[in-house]
């Protein structure tokens, strides 16, 4: 009970997420089928064959036999290498979904986040607007007012409506895309509080071999390499031997020759005369070939995505950190103050506008800062595949 109250909520939202979403359920079927399919190439190729046989002549000649394909040449042993290396290839395509199943919702997440504070904003700029208005319209009846600053108050209070109109829907469109992604909808969303910590990330070691894009990459070239195996199998021809026992003679009843118990052996081998099978070994080496120049095509694209991501993190962690030094304010304060200037008629209703919408719009841009902080920190964790150890320090 105690370790379940200390766990944050985001851990507990994003692990009911994930455990399940229909994307991962569906690649962890996938990856049953891949694992029952490997162990059936590990099985035996050749069953045993029955043979029964009659012959309803003089001497009414019947045998029996068995006969089995003996693998000679390593085909099962070949298949079985391939369906070890798909089943290590779909352990790491799952790994792959679900680091980027949590990227996708942490980063929705973000966007509603920031969308549902941009509207709290415009929320209140439009009822300081309505405030606003009525002042303008009691000073206009007092003849303390001209016509044109009241028609100002009028012309904010429109924009600042628009604006929460505007707002309100990109944050419907925003908690459209989570539900849509995490199935559901929910009173209460987590909270990314504050901003991530990035000493892991300036001190991060880049050992891209652990990442799951180049684990599956190095799987795929193990698949097509076993393959070649296989195929070079299928080239050889594998024995049949078989074991026959019959019975002939004393077939007639005017005859008292007696029965004879025969016994037989059998062995046939194919003849690859019309189909060598040359042409499979060249087309799974070139597969292999493929996937070889793949896995540096992959590793190009890791290395470029770690950089970048990198680069946007640190860009954004600077401009938020720039932000928190000098322009990081008391905005709450700023307006109230605004407000009793105004009130005093210390400054003309045209200033106090100007200077009420900068404070929405340095707020509008502290939110907007954070969310891209937010998502360029993800964007790293993706691409740097540490998710996990995150979430075990987020508090």
């Amino acid at each position: 009970a105690q370790e379940t109250i200390k766990r944050p909520v985001l851990h507990e939202f994003l692990t009911e997420v994930l455990e399940g979403h229909p994307s991962l359920l569906s690649i962890e079927a996938s990856q049953r089928a891949v694992e029952a399919r490997a162990q059936g190439k590990a099985q035996s190729i050749y069953n045993p064959e029955i043979e029964i046989g009659y012959v309803n002549n003089r001497e009414r000649e019947k045998e029996i036999g068995i006969s089995q394909t003996i693998d000679w040449s390593g085909k099962r042993r070949a298949r079985s290498k391939v369906g070890r290396a798909e089943v290590a290839a779909s352990k790491s395509a799952y790994s792959l979904a679900k680091k980027g199943l949590l990227t996708t919702v942490l980063q929705s997440l973000t966007e509603y986040q920031t969308a549902l504070q941009i509207y709290n904003v415009a929320e209140d700029r439009t009822r300081l607007s309505e405030d606003f208005l009525k002042l303008a319209q009691r000073r206009n009846l007092a003849g303390e007012l001209p016509r044109s600053e009241l028609l100002t108050a009028m012309l904010a209070l429109s924009e600042s409506q628009a604006a929460k109109n505007e707002a309100s829907s990109e944050l419907s469109q925003s908690k459209e895309n989570l539900i849509a992604l995490v199935g559901k909808e929910r009173a209460v969303w987590p909270n990314l509080m504050g901003v991530p910590v990035a000493d892991d990330a300036l001190t991060f070691a880049y050992d891209i071999e652990t990442l799951p894009e180049i684990i599956l990459a190095r799987n795929q070239i193990e698949i097509f390499r076993a393959q070649i195996n296989v195929a070079r199998s299928d080239r050889k021809p594998d024995p049949t031997i078989g074991v026959t026992v019959g019975q002939e003679g004393g077939g007639s009843r005017v005859d008292d020759e007696p029965r004879h118990t025969t016994v037989g052996l059998k062995l046939s081998l194919p003849i690859p005369i019309w189909n060598s099978y040359k042409a499979e070994v060249r087309a799974a080496g070139a597969d292999l070939n493929q996937s070889e120049q793949n896995y540096f095509v992959v590793e190009n694209q890791v290395m470029a995505r770690l950089e970048a991501t990198m680069n946007r993190y640190q860009s954004a962690a600077n401009a938020w950190n720039e932000w928190s030094k000098q322009g990081a304010m008391p905005l709450s304060e700023q307006r109230d103050l605004l407000k009793r200037l105004l009130e005093a008629q210390e400054i003309s209703a045209v200033d106090y506008l100007v200077q009420l919408n900068q404070t929405f719009e340095v707020e509008n841009t502290s939110i907007e800062l954070n969310g891209r902080l937010w998502n360029a920190w993800f964007a790293w964790q993706n691409a740097s595949n540490t998710f996990d150890k995150w979430l075990e320090t987020i508090q």
